[in-house]
């Protein structure tokens, strides 16, 4: 008897464990949490980039995070889209939308699902899964996972009604991911270009704010480009230095960067030149760009206290002689 309770006993229990899931195949494997932030009203997805290397056939699960900061609970959609670099080298990455990019990832990544809804300060964990299939070619694979906000039930119905206020905007944030398929690839990438923010000029009024750099990418995966930019007097010794972080630079693009530079007053010739390593081969490109700092304001400012004193010594000097001649 007792022999027959635990049996049915042990039924009742991986019965229970069954309606859970947890035995499930299709069992979500995502977790939302309860956090302490404050409210910003707006939502927060991280990481905003994720690298990956893998081998053809092989699979890997990454997990991205949103947060809500909105007052209220919000649903959250997202989808997939390929991204490719820009031939101008103003944007970083180029949405895709419904179009598949020449490096697609479209058909191998799957986050764990498609819809969610978070309240406030709610954070939700989300695998999301990568797929390499067996007959993939070495190289690089670049997709988005994008997420974005369903507008409240309130704002639809503005919407609806015609309102002159109830345009909806719907925010929407992506988490780029680069993965890259294992083997022989061909890298080419060099710096192009070299200048001083805020324009190409030779004389400038005040210490100039940062520099840019031109990045162009030839090759058929992306790389990591960093460095470093030294400035130095006239006199060959160095005044300022500052450190270019890594950035990407898709393939087949080119990428400019902006690097900010915060220095006190200067006066004189100056040389600024950039040593960027290419991410790859240790291979470093160097350019230099001249420039003079005059700082007129200053330097006119000086001027009208000297000639001011001149003036009052002058004067001084001159009821001096008056005053010995009477």
């Amino acid at each position: 008897m007792k022999k027959k309770k635990t049996i049915i006993g042990g039924i009742l229990f991986l019965s229970l464990i069954a309606s859970f899931g947890i035995f499930s195949k299709d069992a979500l494997a995502y977790a939302i949490v309860n956090i302490n932030t404050e409210q910003k009203n707006d939502f927060v997805l991280e990481p905003a980039k994720l690298e990956v290397a893998l081998d053809p056939g092989q699979s890997t699960v990454k997990n991205i995070t949103v947060t809500n900061r909105m007052a209220e609970a919000r649903k959250f959609k997202i989808e997939i889209e390929d991204f490719t670099g820009s031939k101008t080298g103003q944007q970083a990455v180029v949405l895709l939308g419904e179009k598949r990019g020449p490096y697609s990832l479209k058909d191998y990544i799957k986050p764990e699902v498609a819809e969610f809804t978070l309240k406030p300060k709610q954070k939700i964990v989300l695998p999301v899964e990568i797929k390499i299939p067996e007959d993939a070619q070495p190289g690089g694979l670049y997709g988005s996972v994008l997420v974005s906000s369903v507008p409240a039930k309130k704002e639809q119905e503005t919407a609806a009604n015609g309102a002159k206020s109830g345009t909806i905007i719907i925010s929407r944030l992506g988490a780029l991911f680069f993965v890259r398929v294992n083997g022989p690839v061909f890298k080419n990438g060099s710096l192009r270009d070299f200048r001083i923010i805020p324009s190409k000029k030779i004389f400038y009024g005040k210490t100039p704010s940062g520099f840019e750099l031109l990045f162009e990418n030839k090759g058929s995966v992306y790389l990591n480009p960093y460095g470093v930019i030294r400035i130095k007097n006239i006199m060959g010794s160095v005044v300022g230095e500052v450190k270019v972080d890594p950035y990407f630079a898709m393939p087949d693009s080119l990428r400019y960067r902006q690097v900010k530079w915060s220095k006190e007053i200067l006066l004189g010739r100056y040389t600024a030149t950039a040593m960027i390593n290419r991410g790859y081969d240790n291979i470093v490109d160097e350019m230099s760009v001249n420039f003079w700092v005059v700082p007129w304001k200053i330097l006119l400012g000086g001027f009208a206290v000297i000639f001011f004193i001149a003036l009052i010594v002058k004067l001084f000097l001159s009821k001096f002689e008056i005053k010995k001649k009477a």
